[in-house]
């Protein structure tokens, strides 16, 4: 295989979100300790490490299904094919149709779809417009049940993927989920009310409607009333293009597991306006101020999952009692900034270019876990405006010896960096993946369990732990809502040697760890404050690496 078809093939990795974060990290630490040349780049090859790596995560007994999750929560059977028209997986319920598309001639290791079935689908991909494959095509094909075998496209535009590589999916409504809402992100776009989303169900699952007026107890004039709003507000003229709209769109739900490029589309957050700087380059960076226009301006580098909404429930309130004014840019490549190439070597003089625009007299920068290298670099060039620096859980590498301080996820990761960023890059991508597809569930639970004990606590006795954890899934889903390059390419320059003069940092530096902190250990805290010339180090017992949240008060009162 070549190395640019790498890129593709780990969006096929199958991996159970909830236990991927472990997997990932004790499988990358086995084949790393396995591999002999892994620590000389110069015998490295990435598509030996990454095979064992996927071959070994493939065969672990919980990582079994990276898409179980989301698609047995479908309302389809659903196929997976690769661009060679070769059946990759399926979801649990399409195992009786997985069985009946196969060509029964066709051997173990190289399943491939019946050839009248394969014809059908080269047909369809060929006749139709590419800009539309995206939608649901119905082929002349029917299931065992006699249900209709649809068909769709996801191009995979993922950095180093081949023109034109992509996936299909073959299709067919699972009769067995009819009690299954609609999703809620397209009753929301077309804000369809219960009783037109109930109409619509029953269509979708081939009612008609005297069947469905039937089913719900309404009069066939009260659903053909239904029918027409559905119309009216799909733009569509008829029922198959309404089961259309609706099938297209339930069905492009893993669009964003194959586009590493592609985001998990933005939250809604009211109360705080989003603004907007344009740089001299063009970049425009998306931030958000919180607490009174004259308090003391904190311009805070947030967390690699976080973003310009990065702040606890409760912040007005404590600005405004501590009298400062908190400003959150999103970086290059998070939320609402879009991803600009040269980024992140380019952060530190966009950032001084922002805080120029401004117009501040005086400032305090904060940086929390990987926030805390774009803060330090900021700090070596900024002028006597820079007053003081805070730095929660940070997660700061000088020195090729500063790698081994780093723990968690980041301690198999800093290996790869050694060996090949990019590759390095393209595995944390997947493991993003892996995890932004279940953000809710999967992604919520690994941070409670992530949680120091006192933190914990402290949420629990301020009942505030659920809107806690809501707000840092909801955080990472904005800061991932246009794509995942910024936090991937922020990961591995990050966790690199920077080689930077701290001896230049004169202001004070207030570092704030907590003893469960599962990003740097203590060692790797107190080597960094022998670097700053005016540091302190404030250590809290139970708190972790989201000791930003926990400690928010404390630390911008310093």
């Amino acid at each position: 295989m070549e190395n640019s078809r790498f890129s593709t093939l780990i969006y096929r990795i199958i991996g159970k979100p909830d236990k991927w974060h472990d997997d990932y990290i004790d499988i990358m630490h086995q084949i790393l300790d396995e591999t002999d040349s892994f620590e000389d780049p110069a015998n490295f090859s990435e598509l030996e490490v990454g095979d064992q790596i996927l071959s070994r995560i493939r065969g672990t007994n919980d990582a079994l299904t990276a898409f179980n999750t989301l698609l047995n929560e479908s309302r389809f059977k659903m196929i997976i094919l690769d661009e060679d028209l070769s059946p990759i997986y399926h979801n649990q319920n399409a195992s009786e149709l997985f069985k009946e598309v196969l060509d029964p001639n066709s051997a173990k290791d190289t399943q491939t779809l019946k050839p009248s079935l394969k014809l059908l689908v080269k047909e369809a991909t060929s006749s139709i417009e590419p800009a539309k494959q995206s939608n649901l095509m119905a082929l002349k094909a029917f299931d065992q049940n006699n249900d209709q075998i649809y068909l769709r496209s996801i191009n995979n535009r993922g950095e180093g993927a081949r023109e034109g590589s992509g996936f299909l999916l073959l299709l067919v409504l699972d009769q067995g989920r009819q009690q299954e809402l609609l999703n809620s992100e397209f009753v929301a776009q077309y804000e369809l009310t219960e009783k037109e989303q109930n109409v619509l169900l029953k269509l979708i699952h081939g009612r008609n409607v005297k069947e469905a007026a039937a089913e719900l107890f309404v009069s066939e004039n009260t659903v053909k009333t239904h029918l027409k709003s559905l119309f009216r507000k799909t733009d569509s003229k008829s029922q198959a293009d309404i089961i259309r709209i609706a099938l297209t769109h339930e069905s492009q739900v893993l669009d964003s597991y194959f586009d590493p490029s592609s985001g998990l589309g933005g939250i809604v957050n009211s109360g705080t306006e989003d603004k907007f700087i344009t740089l001299k380059n063009g970049l425009s960076i998306a931030y958000r101020e919180y607490g009174p226009a004259n308090g003391t301006p904190i311009v805070v580098c947030h967390n690699g999952y976080g973003c310009r909404m990065m702040v606890p429930e409760n912040c007005d309130e404590i600005l405004h009692r501590e009298n400062k004014r908190l400003i959150i840019p999103d970086r290059s490549g998070t939320g609402l900034t879009p991803f600009k190439k040269g980024h992140p070597e380019s952060w530190t003089e966009c950032f001084g270019e922002f805080i120029d625009a401004l117009n501040l007299e005086s400032y305090e920068v904060l940086g929390a876990v990987m926030g805390s290298v774009f803060a330090l670099l900021h700090a070596v060039e900024a002028d006597d405006r820079l007053k003081r620096i805070h730095l929660a859980s940070p997660v700061f590498v000088n020195s090729r010896k500063d790698m081994d301080y780093l723990v968690g996820i980041f301690a198999p990761s800093v290996r790869l960096v050694r060996a090949s960023k990019r590759f390095a890059r393209e595995i944390y991508e997947l493991w993003l993946k892996s995890v932004t597809m279940n953000l809710g569930t999967h992604y919520r639970s690994m941070l409670d369990k992530s949680l120091g004990s006192e933190e914990r606590k402290l949420f629990q006795a301020n009942h505030t732990l659920d809107s806690t954890l809501n707000l840092m899934v909801n955080c990472f889903k904005e800061g991932a809502s246009q794509t995942i390059d910024g936090i991937s390419h922020d990961m591995v320059f990050c966790i690199s040697p920077r080689k930077a003069d701290l001896s230049k940092v004169t202001v004070p530096v207030e570092i704030w760890w907590g003893t469960e902190d599962n990003r740097i250990s203590k060692d790797g805290v107190d080597n960094l404050a022998r670097q700053l010339t005016n540091s302190t180090v404030n250590v809290r017992e139970g708190f972790s690496e989201h000791i930003y949240y926990g400690l928010f008060e404390e630390i911008l009162s310093k």
